[in-house]
């Protein structure tokens, strides 16, 4: 067994120089579009930078400290971990369901479900926002329309504090639930279909089959989806920039709406710098936390 293990061993060590010849390629690409900006963007954070025609000043930890001391930050934090968490957790639930209704074997017009299910993911996100403007339109959108025939007053969705930010998140579950329909019917079709016949003969019904075969064996994805989809939801921007542009009042200011103000409309490009590292610094570690506790641990017991 040792002298099988030291094979291995000097077989890895032996793969290296044509692992690194044929990676060679990619990694420099890596190196050169990923790496370096990332690099760069952490020494800027540590510079104030007011004009691109102004050389930067350095100052430190400044930039900072100015924003952890600023309510407006922690305000777009709020609204930027409330985005995630229920689009994430919406998405993800309503994905399941949906994809185990579409993998009923009497389901009719199985395909053509899928593709409409998966039409939002490839629908570009500044068109859908567009769409998403008439629809909630106070005086003529369809919703505030549908409404009324109940006698039912709808209120101004994008400009009401209250309404604003669950106005946004339809959107992204509308765009995330497609994909996490596809992925989880993958996962489903790789299930042994022995599995489900043998419970049923001994007497499990169907909430039986889904709480203890379907779900367990559908975790990895679970878990998957969960990192994909909070990594996703925690860089929104492009959907706010066009439907609130962070309002009103900050009540739909994430984080990457409060970047772009500040470093492409103000110019504020070492303050902007520090709000890239920040929102870096919680998805990288909100993803380890995620995989280390919850999917190390599910991958372990399997």
């Amino acid at each position: 067994m040792a002298i099988t293990n030291q094979f291995i061993k000097k077989r890895k060590w032996g793969d290296l120089p044509a692992a690194f010849f044929f990676l060679f390629p990619s990694l420099v690409l890596i190196i050169i579009f990923s790496f370096y900006p990332m690099a760069q963007t952490i020494r800027l954070s540590l510079f104030k930078w007011n004009n691109v025609a102004s050389e930067p000043v350095f100052i430190g930890l400044k930039n900072y400290i100015y924003l952890f001391s600023s309510d407006r930050f922690w305000n777009s934090i709020q609204v930027t971990f409330t985005y995630t968490f229920v689009v994430t957790a919406v998405s993800v639930l309503g994905g399941l369901l949906l994809a185990v209704v579409l993998n009923h074997p009497k389901l009719v017009l199985t395909s053509f479900w899928r593709v409409l299910y998966f039409l939002p993911t490839v629908t570009p996100t500044v068109a859908a926002a567009m769409v998403w403007i008439l629809l909630f339109n106070p005086n003529y959108g369809f919703i505030n329309s549908f409404l009324r025939n109940f006698d039912i007053l709808g209120p101004n969705w994008l400009s009401s504090t209250s309404w604003a930010l669950p106005t946004v998140m339809t959107l992204g579950i509308w765009r995330r639930i497609g994909f996490t329909v596809i992925v989880y019917l993958a996962a489903l079709q790789a299930i042994p279909k022995d599995y489900y016949e043998s419970a049923s003969m001994d007497g499990a019904n169907a909430w039986n089959l889904f709480r203890f075969i379907t779900l367990p064996l559908v975790a990895p994805t679970t878990v998957m989806l969960v990192i994909l989809g909070m990594i996703d939801s925690f860089n929104v921007f492009d959907s706010v920039l066009v439907m609130t542009r962070g309002g009103p009042s900050g009540a739909t200011e994430v984080l990457g709406q409060y970047l772009y103000s500040d470093a492409f409309t103000l110019f504020k490009m070492g303050l902007g710098s520090a709000i890239a590292v920040i929102i870096l610094i919680i998805t990288a570690s909100v993803t380890i936390f995620q995989w280390r506790v919850v999917g190390l641990g599910s991958y372990e017991e399997q």
